[in-house]
């Protein structure tokens, strides 16, 4: 729990100042009514808090609901820390949303991020409708819906705190939820004043964020086989037909530069194949990477200048790139091959070669050599 604990301090800089015991119980007997674990708020002695979390199995103390449970109690303790408990009075629960975030951050720093899952988010285009994602209720949902409500929840926490003075925008908000909503959409833009001047802006930061996070996978290296296959997207390019030559078919892919940049969309075109090849560079595998980089060079020395005479290198540049990977699937095919026959016992035909050295040892007899196989012979 201590890690848990440091880990929301360090999200919400805020500083060690725990006022309330924080008591974890593990029971045997569940009721039927009650869930695996459930978090309550109690008034103690001088009117203070106390925080409880029951345990009813055992087994979900190793498990994100535990954790999670946690993270409700450091906010509870943090929201009533200027509050009296009153009996009758329901506890104001803290933001769903903020407890699943702390948690999936934490977890992608230890796991590494669920880049796929981001991605798929980014793909649908806008961010959610912050009225009705405050409104979700996620520990309904099955493990596939909560894991997309987790990545919309550490898109939107990570947006909140991408603007200046957010954490103490959020603290602030929390320290004043037992006299608020928690899902109201209009309650959390007016804690940060920078975004309710404009709350589009929040939707922005949140498409972004959770790009951000979706993007966390681009430097893997990319085997060959994928290398070639981003190498053929970027360069799937037709140049415009040549009216002096109607008949032509147009020239596709990596020749079609030439043409390309002297078009007059040419020099944009080129100009964001360049920077999609710059992208394929870094994560290429180093064996087509200087075919790679070779294009690059080539592309921005066209954006430069369009007239510029690259016919040559551009075919040297393709010949290269098919002998190589050429070569690289002959290798695999080998290695498939072997892996399938190879033999469970030796077969002998090389125990001449191993059995007999073909190099005889020969013996040195000066002092030195003389004195170190004394020492030898000693057990030296």
């Amino acid at each position: 729990m201590e890690d848990i604990k440091g880990n929301f301090l360090k999200r919400l800089g805020l500083s060690d100042e725990w006022k309330s015991p924080i008591i974890v119980r593990v029971l045997t007997l569940r009721p039927s009514d009650q869930p695996k674990l459930i978090t309550n708020a109690y008034e103690s002695d001088g009117d203070q808090l106390k925080l409880q979390i029951d345990v009813f199995e055992p087994s979900v103390i190793d498990s994100a609901d535990f954790d999670i449970e946690v993270y409700r109690a450091l906010c509870l303790e943090y929201q009533y820390r200027g509050y009296v408990l009153k009996a009758g009075k329901p506890i104001s629960q803290p933001p769903a949303w903020l407890l699943e975030a702390l948690y999936e951050e934490r977890r992608s720093r230890e796991d590494g991020p669920a880049a796929g899952l981001y991605e798929m988010l980014l793909q649908r285009g806008n961010s959610p409708k912050l009225d009705a994602f405050l409104k979700e209720k996620p520990t309904l949902y099955d493990g596939t819906s909560r894991a997309i409500y987790r990545a919309q929840a550490v898109g939107l926490f990570r947006a909140l705190m991408a603007f200046q003075g957010s954490q103490a925008d959020l603290t602030a908000y929390l320290s004043k939820l037992p006299e608020k909503n928690a899902s109201d959409a209009k309650e959390l833009l007016k804690a940060f004043p920078e975004i309710e001047k404009d709350p589009a802006m929040l939707s922005k930061a949140w498409v972004l964020s959770i790009a951000d996070v979706s993007a966390a996978n681009r430097l893997d290296p990319l085997t060959v086989e994928d290398t070639r296959k981003q190498l053929t997207l970027i360069m799937d390019l037709t140049a415009p037909p040549n009216p002096k030559k109607p008949d032509e078919k147009p020239v596709r892919g990596p020749m079609a530069f030439p043409e390309i940049a002297r078009t007059a969309e040419g020099r944009y075109v080129l100009d964001q194949k360049k920077d999609d090849l710059l992208r394929l560079e870094v994560r290429a595998h180093p064996l087509l990477r200087p075919m790679v980089a070779e294009y690059r060079l080539i592309v921005t020395q066209l954006v430069a200048k369009p007239k510029r005479n690259v016919q040559d290198r551009l075919e040297k540049n393709q010949e290269l790139l098919d002998v190589v990977s050429k070569r690289v699937n002959e290798v695999e095919d080998y290695l498939n091959w072997y892996e399938a026959a190879k033999l469970e016992t030796p077969s002998g035909h090389f125990s001449n070669v191993t059995d007999q050295p073909m190099i005889q040892k020969t013996r040195r007899s000066d002092p030195v050599s003389r004195r170190l196989d004394d020492l030898e012979a000693q057990g030296w």
